[in-house]
């Protein structure tokens, strides 16, 4: 019988190795099990475990609550043709918030694009680049004029008709 043992309770190593294992294995259950195969996923795995760290010390959280998988909505080109983009998702163990950011390739590596819900069609979109933990922080302040960055605009993403959309950004 297999038990699952809440994050919150996981505080030893070999419990929270245990969740962090069975977290990867149920959120990528075929890449988790084939990261062992050969160089190639090695590496895929390797990397991401890099994007976890880096992620992770710049917004100051615990690695065992990050999650990067396979963006199933971005490719992007290599030299041996396209890969799934990386999907970092970060839950936040007090309010079980799913936090979801794909890289920027502005600043490949030390920044990401925060994704969020439009406001008018629901469409998840990138509303926010993310460097810092108080760059999260200026986006989600109510007190705070943020305006959304360019992308967020791309009608390509967004419901056809959406009023958040802009016909002039990746249409």
């Amino acid at each position: 019988m297999t038990t699952t043992i809440p994050w919150e309770l996981a505080t030893g190593l070999a419990a929270r190795a245990v969740h962090a294992a069975r977290a990867h294995r149920a959120a990528d259950p075929h890449g988790f099990h084939r990261r062992h195969d050969d160089p190639e996923a090695w590496n895929q795995w390797a990397r991401r475990a890099r994007v976890t760290r880096t992620i992770t010390a710049a917004l100051q959280v615990p690695t065992d609550i990050v999650l990067v998988t396979d963006d199933p909505h971005r490719t992007y080109p290599t030299r041996t043709g396209p890969v799934p983009g990386d999907l970092i998702t970060i839950t936040d163990p007090a309010t079980r918030r799913a936090w979801r950011f794909i890289p920027d390739h502005t600043t490949p590596g030390e920044g990401w694009l925060l994704l969020d819900r439009c406001p008018s069609c629901e469409a998840e979109v990138p509303v926010a680049r993310i460097a810092t933990l108080a760059d999260l922080g200026d986006y989600l302040d109510p007190d705070t004029d943020t305006w959304v960055i360019d992308e967020a605009r791309d009608a390509a993403l967004h419901q056809p008709g959406c009023v958040c959309a802009s016909p002039t950004v990746g249409g």
